[in-house]
């Protein structure tokens, strides 16, 4: 395993990297200004999705992460209400400052009054990327939160809002949060403006809107912290999840072309050293940490992980969180061809799919490929050092959907099985002479 650790300075000096021995500088870059539009294409992309892993049709959100938030274990380690977390998240990893937001939509409301960014005249045009806060006809308290993703030539607003339709009547929050997604939901024209009650929302709840809050630009994610997660690991990472550890929040990051994580936790609002940490583990492998007195921020600690689980976390003072395995190889390039087999898993399946993970069968590797533009996965086992016809095979299940297999006597690969999932886990595996193996529910969507 290659491992990279970034020595860094207590205050504001130029980041040192330490990298096998040798030393270069590596100076960090202005981030560029959040948009808008940023906002739209995060929580657009994510329509469909449900609160994570813990949902009853389990989805991971768009950047790979299993929740957002605190979506699935906000209220006592059970699913919570969603809306403001979906919120939160979109403009967190839109690179919005969100410091002060919480779980209740009420937090929204609040933070435009704190930072001078609430609309509540009813001449108010709302802009992409806005919040826009329900409140309700029947009693004083602010229900719901939405992002604004459009607002069309003809007057209308499109919204996206999470924690949308669970079922009623089940008696506790978690019940409804299990059920609900996150869905678009078009305002009337004429009735986008503050103390309207759109026809197209909760009518039987009295849903009217009392307040539109424009996000706050800063450095990324937070107020004062001069640096960004992308800085901090460097050229070529993109955050794929994030977990909130109150005053700081920890980063996981890939880097698709070199098949690396990184992990860094990252003061929201720096004021001077702080005990922190940032660890990532790659399945199979050594823990790689790093642990001191820092203002600005941990780590980055990276590893090479393009076709393992990975398990990261950090902490802030007093207050630490670990992940659970995951994020088993996502986005990571097609693996050179096996010793001794001229074909590749990427070749097998074709164009546009990239191994997502894969499994050691003794003898032969069995490979899970995604296709993004398609929706499609694919399934297919390849001998590591082809000799004559074996017996082998390549399965492939879509939870609630159709299968499918290859089995047979190959000299090279059993496969491709091809099934389009979209939006939902699947179970694949393999076989190889007498050895075997299927995978759990995993890879949600």
């Amino acid at each position: 395993m290659n491992v990279t650790r970034l020595l860094h300075r207590i205050s504001g000096a130029a980041a040192v990297l330490l990298m096998l021995g040798f030393v270069s500088l590596a100076p960090v870059t202005a981030a560029s200004a959040a948009t808008g539009a940023d906002v739209a294409s995060l929580a657009t992309a994510n329509i469909t999705k449900t609160a994570g892993t813990c949902a009853n049709n389990p989805t991971y959100n768009s950047l790979g992460g299993s929740e957002f938030e605190h979506s699935c274990d906000g209220n006592n380690g059970t699913p919570e209400y969603w809306c403001a977390d979906f919120a939160m998240w979109v403009w967190q990893n839109a690179g919005y400052y969100t410091g002060g937001l919480d779980a209740g939509a009420a937090s929204f409301y609040t933070y435009g009054q704190n930072n001078g960014t609430l609309h509540t005249g009813t001449g108010y045009t709302p802009q992409v990327g806005d919040a826009v806060e329900y409140g309700s006809t029947q009693d004083s308290e602010i229900h719901h939160v939405g992002i604004v993703t459009a607002v069309n030539a003809d007057g209308s607003v499109d919204t996206v809002n999470g924690d949308w339709g669970g079922t009623t009547g089940t008696g506790s929050m978690a019940g409804f949060a299990v059920s609900s997604s996150v869905v678009k939901i078009t305002l009337p024209a004429g009735q986008t403006s503050v103390g309207s009650v759109p026809s197209t929302v909760d009518t039987k709840d009295g849903y009217k809107i009392v307040g539109y809050t424009t996000p706050v630009t800063g450095s990324g994610s937070f107020g004062t912290n001069p640096y960004t997660a992308p800085q901090v690991c460097g050229s070529g990472y993109g955050i794929i999840d994030s977990h909130d550890l109150g005053s700081a929040t920890v980063f996981l990051l890939y880097n698709g072309s070199t098949g690396s994580n990184c992990v860094t936790t990252l003061v929201k609002n720096p004021s001077g050293p702080v005990a922190l940490n940032a660890n990532l583990t790659v399945q199979g492998g050594s823990p790689v940490t790093d642990t001191g007195t820092y203002t600005d921020y941990a780590g980055p600690v990276s590893a090479a992980a393009a076709n393992s689980c990975v398990q990261w976390g950090g902490s802030y003072a007093g207050t630490s969180w670990t992940s659970p395995w995951g994020h088993c190889g996502t986005g990571a390039p097609t693996p050179s061809p096996a010793t001794g087999n001229p074909y590749t898993a990427g070749q097998v399946c074709g164009s546009g799919y990239t191994v997502t993970d894969s499994h050691a069968l003794g003898n032969a590797t069995v490979y899970l490929l995604y296709n993004s533009a398609t929706g499609n996965n694919c399934v297919t086992t390849l001998a590591d050092n082809p000799s004559g016809a074996v017996s082998m095979n390549a399965t492939l299940a879509v939870q609630g959907g159709s299968s499918g297999s290859n089995p047979g006597s190959f000299t090279y690969y059993a496969g491709p099985v091809v099934e389009n999932a979209p939006t939902a886990c699947v179970m694949w595996g393999g076989g190889y002479g007498t050895t075997s193996w299927t995978s759990p529910w995993s890879h949600c969507g």
